[in-house]
This record gives structure tokens, C-alpha cells and sequence, in this order.
């Protein structure tokens, strides 16, 4: 990259009146920082309540569990074969 004329615009810094103008900007944007925070949208509020509710719930439905346990001893849990041949065909392939 070539830069001509590097010269001609240092007298536009050079000016006394231009650079107090420009110095006194920094000062004043300066002094009005704010202290930096973060405010999540909508949507990431709602994906972090939704998160707590799974964490909260059990990995195991005890429930449904002793329910089984209670049909396959008593003898009236029965699976198909066409079912089982089914998930057994589609988790191997």
C-alpha cells in the first residue's frame, strides 16, 4: 500500500483549536463509562429454565420401573416377536 501526501494532513493536528476540541472529547467520553453487564435474551432465559427443569427431574421414572417389575413377575408383560425383531434389526443396522 502506497500513502501520498503523508505530510499535508499533519497540519490539520497541528492546530492548536483542533486538538483542544479532540482532548477535551476523550476527557468527557472518559468520564461517562459504564460498568459493562450482560442481559441474556428472552430465548437464552427460557433454554436456562427449561435446563433446570431436566437437571431437577430423575433419571429413572421409579414409577414405571416397579410397574414392569410387578407385570413381568406376576406373568402379564408380554412383547411381541415382530416388536422385538424390530428393535433388534433397527438397533443393529
Amino acid at each position: 500500500m502506497i500513502v501520498n501526501n503523508v505530510n499535508s494532513s499533519a497540519k490539520y493536528y497541528s492546530n492548536s483549536v483542533t486538538a483542544t476540541r479532540y482532548t477535551g472529547a476523550t476527557t468527557a467520553v472518559r468520564g461517562a463509562q459504564k460498568s459493562d453487564a450482560f442481559t441474556p435474551s428472552k430465548a437464552a432465559q427460557s433454554f436456562s429454565e427449561m435446563l433446570a427443569k431436566l437437571k431437577s427431574t430423575p433419571d429413572v421414572r421409579e414409577d414405571k420401573v416397579a410397574e414392569l417389575e410387578q407385570r413381568v413377575s406376576s406373568g402379564q408383560y408380554f412383547v411381541s416377536s415382530a416388536d422385538i425383531a424390530s428393535k433388534v434389526l433397527t438397533n443393529r443396522y
